[in-house]
Formats: structure tokens, sequence, C-alpha cells
């Protein structure tokens, strides 16, 4: 048998065996890391405990909290000091303790977390009220997009909400505001899965399909954790557990990625046609994920040799031609008012530079470590093929950056700052391997000079990412409890539909009433000038509302009639004339005032003049 013969026949056999090597790498760290998140949730619950055992003590629990985190973070590397002695490796030690750290971490998310996730209203920020309300429409089968003077629809596409609503209905609590935001939080876990798996593949990559660290158990505990704190970091992340669309998108962003790292690795024509379903099913998620049309065409065109006219052509056809179907069916179903609510509203605010800059600055350390991963991961021609993700990726991170400036918040920002967390995980991944490669038999102090810097970096960075999160309650317990239920109250004697509540939809869901007049709706509006509020003025002079809860009525932050608004809605003028205040709730006490979300304000209760 010739050399040639004998390649052709070896090859696929050598291939075969690899790959099996590998994909028992990767499922041993994947749960390796998973089982680290399920002791990050019961020591969550033991920080819970702990607070619960000394409330009013939030100083003392911390501190107890502290003392345990320390014993904690010095278990799994002392352990396993103590079962290999001089046998043990620099790397796994190294990442024992990163890893430990990062099990704490996320116990600190999850302890945090779980606040809001189980109040039981949705009124932890803007957006929930107007997913809950998609939601009740979606039972009642009520249009989700109406004429705009109703003031009762979401600029959003509905794809989250019904998704969530579907998985809420298997859970058996299709009504649990709480098992909303827990799918959320699935969504997040899924992001998790797909993170990793990008990682893993840029590590094969690079540094061949069997990198000895990667297939460790030990780094499967850390690459896990870290990306799970970064999809939920507080600077770009921060709606990962509440009901936002973020969530989803960011699922439906790392698979587009993946996607890209598993078609540049095998060149497997049939992943295209997965591609090409990314915009069009993603639009139904948020409108902006559209954009993957135009980065998967110039991906093709540019870094896929060698460049066929006929697949860019197909696939461009394909993807936008499936993105416009997407546009159409929703055109369809709801006609002008889709486009007003979907693409009218959102576009018309203006992208200002000076906060897109602002928010540059804010992100910078996720924009740092993409491209410096890119640096390392891209050293030589073997590697190039690395050129075309991490290019989507700089042109992804750099549109979500610029578009960000329609508004204050950075969480558009989130899925290009994953993606940089992969790029660099995958980057640190292989400069450790060099770093660490040795035992403590042999171990010089240099070596552990080298060691000891690696990790005091990488978890210094945790902080600069958002990941740290203090192991306190986020805001009072029982005090929105007390809140929420005095809302609740000042529906008891009247009818749901004649009573007017700002922000919040869970008090109508349970009776399927879908309520006109909602704050966030028209504070969208009003803003960028693209509001007509006839029906609601027209509301307020008949008196039709039995009752009104307004937060902020006093205040400049009202958002029915704001004062930076460069026209008024003239509703706080209507408002004063037409109605009166007899009461108010108070502000959910345990909160900074700066932190105090607009859902946790002040209420106050006003009825018409003449009653």
């Amino acid at each position: 048998m010739t050399d040639s013969v004998k390649k052709r026949h070896i090859e696929p056999l050598f291939l075969s065996e690899r790959q099996t090597i590998s994909a028992a790498g990767t499922l041993r760290s994947l749960v390796a890391g998973f089982l680290a998140l399920i002791a990050a949730g019961i020591v969550a619950i033991a920080v819970y405990r702990i607070n619960a055992s000394f409330a009013g003590q939030p100083e003392k629990a911390v501190k107890i909290v502290g003392i345990l985190f320390a014993i904690l973070a010095v278990v799994p590397p002392g352990l396993y000091l103590v079962l290999r002695r001089v046998e043990a490796r620099l790397d796994n030690l190294g990442l024992l303790f990163v890893g430990a750290i990062s099990v704490l971490l996320v116990a600190s998310y999850f302890f945090y977390a779980s606040f809001y996730i189980a109040l039981p209203a949705d009124i932890v920020i803007w957006s929930e009220s107007d997913f809950v309300n998609d939601i009740l429409k979606f039972r009642n089968g009520y249009p989700l997009f109406t004429e705009q003077v109703n003031n009762e629809s979401f600029t959003y596409v509905p794809g989250s909400q019904i998704v969530t609503y579907f998985f809420a209905w298997l859970a058996g609590q299709p009504l649990s505001v709480p098992t909303y935001r827990t799918i959320q939080l699935g969504y997040t876990f899924l992001t998790t899965i797909v993170a990793f798996l990008s990682c893993r593949r840029l590590i094969q990559m690079t540094t061949g399909p069997a990198a000895r660290i990667s297939d460790s158990l030990f780094w499967g505990v850390p690459s896990v954790c870290v990306l799970f704190l970064i999809a939920a970091n507080s600077i770009t992340n921060p709606f990962s557990h509440l009901l936002h669309n973020d969530a989803l998108a960011q699922l439906f962003i790392i698979t587009g990625f993946w996607l890209v790292l598993e078609y540049e690795s095998t060149k497997d024509k049939r992943i295209l046609w997965l591609m090409a379903l990314v915009p069009a099913v993603g639009f139904w998620v948020k409108q902006s994920l559209v954009i993957w049309a135009l980065l998967y065409v110039i991906y093709l065109c540019v870094f896929d040799p060698p460049r066929s006219f006929k697949r860019v052509l197909g696939f461009g056809f394909a993807s936008f031609g499936g993105s416009l179907l997407s546009f159409l069916i929703g055109y369809a179903l709801w006609q002008e008012n889709f486009v007003y609510w979907t693409f009218t509203v959102l576009g018309s605010h203006a992208v200002s530079p000076l906060r897109s800059f602002r928010h540059l600055l804010v992100i910078w350390p996720f924009f740092v470590m993409g491209l410096i991963a890119g640096g390392t991961l891209i050293q030589s021609d073997e590697h190039k093929r690395i050129v075309g993700p991490w290019t989507i990726w700089l042109a992804l991170i750099s549109i979500e950056t610029y578009t960000s400036g329609i508004a204050w918040m950075t969480n558009h920002i989130g899925p290009g700052c994953l993606i940089a967390g992969v790029l660099f995980i995958s980057a640190a991944t292989k400069l450790f391997s060099k770093a660490a490669d040795s035992s403590l038999k042999s171990a010089s102090a240099y070596q552990w000079f080298r060691l000891g810097t690696c990790i005091t970096a990488f978890c210094l960075l945790f902080s600069g990412l958002g990941l740290v999160r203090i192991p306190a309650p986020p805001f009072s317990e029982e005090d929105g409890a007390r809140y929420i239920h005095q809302i609740e109250n000042e529906f008891a004697d009247e009818s749901p539909d004649r009573v007017l509540l700002d922000v919040g939809s869970w008090i109508y869901l349970r009776d399927g009433i879908v309520m006109k007049d909602r704050a966030p709706s028209i504070g969208e509006r009003g803003l960028s000038e693209t509001g007509d509020f006839s029906g609601i003025l027209g509301r307020i002079q008949e008196k039709f509302y039995k009752k009104i809860l307004v937060r902020n009525f006093h205040s400049g932050d009202f958002w029915y009639d704001h004062e930076l608004w460069a026209k008024s809605s003239m509703i706080r003028k209507s408002l004063n004339e037409n109605y009166r205040e007899i009461r108010r709730i108070k502000a959910v006490s345990g909160m900074a005032p700066g932190d105090l979300p607009y859902g946790f304000n002040e209420i106050s209760i006003l009825i018409p003049r003449d009653d």
C-alpha cells in the first residue's frame, strides 16, 4: 500500500478518534461547569439564610457572608494540594482558585436576582409592564398592535413574549410573573451553553482539537461560570433576569456567532441554511437582529474562499428574503399599526454621538478584551480563518455601541460584550496553558510568580466587567410586599377596567383586562414627539377613570409628561384640572434614591374632582 493510499485510509480514522476525544472533553467540561452553577445555587441559599438571620443588620450579615466566601474560595485548591501534593499541576491549581471565585460570584448574582425574580408585580423596569400586557393580549386573542391613541402597545416585536408565555403554560404557571422572569434566566443558561461551545471551537481552531487544558474538568468550572456572569453582567446585561427581549435576543446573537465558527471550521454547507434563518427568525425577537443578514453576506464575500458568487447570491436571497417575509407577515397581521409601533417610534429616536462615545467609555474593558484576544488568537497564517468571525464581532459591537446612543442605557451592547468574553477566554486559555504548564515538583519561583500574576489580573478584571454583586438584599423584601399589597387594595372597591395604574400589568392579567393609557407607551413617544395623546386627554376630561395611580406626579421625572420633553403632552395639566390627589403610597424602602426603579417610587392616588 502506497503512502498516499495509507493516508486516505488512515486519516479519516484518526479524525474520527480526534473528534470523539474533543466531544468527550467538551461534555466533561460542560457538565463540570453546570455542576458548579448548581453549587452556586446552594451557596446562594446559604447567603439568603444568613441575611434572614440578621435582618436589620446588613453590615453584620455581609461580614459573615464575606468570611464564608473566604473559606470557600480556598477549599477547592486546598483539597487538590492535599490530594496531589507535589504531583499537583500549577494550571489545575490556578483554575481551581479562579473557579472557586467565579462560583461565589455566581452565588452572589443568584442571591441578588432572586429578590427581583420572586417579585409578583411587573414593575422593575419599563419594559415589564408592556411585556406582560402582550402576554395578556395573546391569551385574549386581542390585537398585539392597535391604534396609537389607545396607548397600549409595545415597541418591540412579540416573539420573546409569546415564547415565554408558551414555556410558562407548559410549566402550569401561565399567569405567574416570577415564572416569566425565571424563563428569562433559562434563556441566559442556554446562552451560556452556546457561548461555551463557541469558546471550545475557537480553542480547537487555534490550538488543536484536543487542547489539554480545555479538556480538563477544572477548566469547565471557571469558563462556564465566567461566561454566565458576562451574559448577566450589571453593565450591559442588567435585564437578563427581567422581562425584556434582551435575554432571548442575546441567545439568538451568540447562536449566530457560533454558527459562523462552525461553518468556518467545517465548511459544511448545510450550516448556511441555519445561518440564513437567524435574521428572519430573530426579527420576531428583536427588530435589530436582521443586521445578521448583512454581516453574514459580508463575511461570505470577504472571508469565505474560494469565493462563489452563486453561494453569496443564494444566501443573500434567502436571508434578506426571509427577513422581508417576516416583516410582511407582521404587516399582514397588524397593518400600519405594526409599522408605527415597531419602526416609526423606535426609528424616530436620533442617535447622539456624544452619548455613544460615553457608552464606549463605560464598556471599554469588553472592547479591549476582544482586541487583545484577536491579537493573541490570530498569530500566524494557520489561524487566519479566525479573522472573519473576529471581524464580525468587531462590526457587531461597534454598531451596538453607536446605536446605543439613542438612549442612556447600555443594554443593547450586551451580546457584543458576551462575544468579547468568548474571544478573551479562548485567548486566556491559550496563554494560561503556556504560563502554568508545570507540576509543583518542577515549578520554579518565576513560574509561581507568573501564575499568581495571571490569577490576580483575571480576578481583578471581574469588577470592571460588572460581574461582582454585593451579597446583600437590593431592597426590603417586606416593604416590597407592602407596596404591592397597597396597590392591589386600591382596586378592591372599583371595577379594574376603571382604575388606571401607570406601570404594571400583573393586576390586569388575572382579570383578562387590556388597559389603555400606560405610562411606558406614552413616555416612549413623548420624548421622540411621535405620539398622539388625544385619546388619554379625552378620557381624563371625561373622567372615565374612577381612580388613577401614578408615580412621580410631583416630580420632573413623570413618564406621562417629562420635564425634558421639547413639547408637553398636557397630561399633567389635564390631571390637575380634572382629578385631585387623596393619598399616596410610599416608595419601596431599602434602596438608595439613585438606584430606585421608577416602578418602586411613591404613588399618588387620584380621583375625579366632582367625587
